[in-house]
């Protein structure tokens, strides 16, 4: 079987890794210089950081199965800071504890945060006596929320959560594609913080395991030894402009969804269509190394986030090398180093693209300075520009999903479409997309 896959991000390496490890003659076809797509490690003052994404979820098991298939199991490490914060009226607050994506299940924790007013803890208090209602097909994340917790608990803590990972807003985002376990507990019963705790007090067979993982030195990592295993299967700087130029009896394109359109439109017009429909948001993430001393600031957690409500520039700050115990340290053990990644952008805002360099540190250390009291300057600086990075999964995402995939089986059934903008675009529900795509392609006649 001659597989052919489009695209070197962790999709397509993961779906040209399955069809290789299936027997298949496989080629990746890379346009860029590199492959990882979003996923890049670089050297900040000396050490690897993360310019992209700089961990994936540990409980699903596709990413991490992979890793350790790829035998960097020993790498693998969780944060060593679990306590978050939101930067809300006036002061970093811990987020409450516990809750499932910002929705709070204890709501006595809630209002002890600070995070919402007085006024906004009560109308949460309420929600388990207003009777809810069922979800209106896909609802928004927003939507529900909104109707369930009121506006101060979905503006200043589920949105800047949920919707920071998106850079979106959550009345914007679907349910069912997001967050599909608020989708399930809305629909088991009208009290959704009370079927939330159902759903959170189940029986796990670890439950003190960790919800991250990253690996050391950086998950670029795991690009470079998936680019090693493919070898020269792996084309660089070879875009494929015309499927039907392909020598392949299978193809995966695993682009973003705008270049995905312009590759299937002569082969289906409506997968075409639906594809070109998909937005996307971009994102700038800026990456600081301080020198320890000139941080005060106590930094006993992952980092913070900065709900839109608060008008600031960013929209969150990871305390890198607080939340991974591998970065700042010296030979000796010491901490000197203090690294941060600060992510600035949400949808429908391309202001931090357009802004220069310059202008993009003077507006990160005017919000560190305002939230933190940060006035020193930093010994590093990085800026990641990512243009259109993000998919966005408005309501009836997985319904435009389920269009494009009967559309290609009955247009073209050797082709498929997978990739961030489908089904997830955490790492590895990506992996997941890619090894899924592979095994159909090597096992079909």
């Amino acid at each position: 079987m001659r597989i052919a896959v489009i695209g070197a991000g962790i999709t397509g390496l993961a779906a040209g890794y399955g069809a290789a490890k299936a027997g298949a003659d496989v080629v990746v076809h890379e346009a860029a210089d590199r492959p990882g797509g979003r996923i890049l490690t670089s050297e900040l003052g000396g050490q690897p950081v993360d310019e992209g994404p700089d961990a994936f979820l540990a409980r699903v098991p596709w990413a991490v199965d992979l890793c350790r298939e790829l035998g960097l199991g020993r790498y693998l490490v969780s944060p060593a800071q679990r306590a978050a914060f939101v930067y809300s009226r006036g002061e970093l607050r811990p987020v409450p504890q516990p809750n499932l994506m910002g929705v709070p299940l204890d709501l006595d924790a809630l209002a002890a945060s600070g995070i919402v007013s007085p006024a906004g803890a009560d109308r949460a208090r309420r929600e388990p006596g207003l009777g809810g209602s069922p979800l209106a097909g896909d609802d928004s994340v927003g939507e529900l929320v909104r109707r369930s917790l009121g506006d101060e608990v979905a503006d200043r803590l589920v949105d800047p959560l949920i919707g920071g990972i998106n850079a979106s807003c959550i009345d914007d985002l679907s349910i069912r594609a997001a967050v599909p376990q608020l989708a399930v507990a809305a629909g088991r019963g009208p009290s959704l913080v009370r079927e939330l705790r159902t759903l959170a007090e189940a029986p796990s067979d670890e439950p003190s395991a960790p919800v991250f993982y990253t690996l050391t030195g950086g998950l670029g990592r795991l690009v470079d030894v998936l680019a090693d295993r493919l070898g020269d299967r792996l084309h660089l700087s070879s875009p494929v402009d015309d499927l039907g130029d392909l020598n392949a009896d299978r193809v995966i394109v695993t682009a973003p969804a705008s270049a995905a359109s312009a590759l299937v439109a002569p082969f289906s017009l409506a997968a075409a269509d639906r594809l070109g429909a998909i937005d996307y948001a971009s994102v700038v993430l800026v990456s600081l190394e301080y020198e320890a001393a000139d941080i005060q600031h106590p930094m006993a957690g992952s980092g913070y986030l900065v709900p839109a409500v608060e008008g600031r520039t960013i929209t969150a700050c990871s305390w890198a090398s607080s939340k991974w115990g591998h970065l700042g340290s010296s030979d000796t053990g010491s901490s000197d180093t203090v690294v941060m990644r600060v992510s600035i952008g949400r949808h429908g805002d391309e202001r931090p693209l357009t802004m220069s360099d310059r202008a993009l540190l003077d507006a990160v250390r005017e919000d560190l300075a305002f939230t933190m009291g940060i006035d020193a300057s930093p010994r590093a600086v990085r800026i990641s520009r990512w243009e259109r990075s993000l998919p966005q999964f408005r309501p009836g995402h997985l319904d435009v999903v389920a269009d494009i995939e009967r559309a290609l089986a009955r247009d073209a059934p050797w082709l498929q479409a997978v990739g961030a903008w489908a089904r997830g675009l955490g790492i590895p529900a990506c992996v997941r997309q890619g090894r899924q795509a592979a095994r159909a392609a090597a096992e079909s006649r």
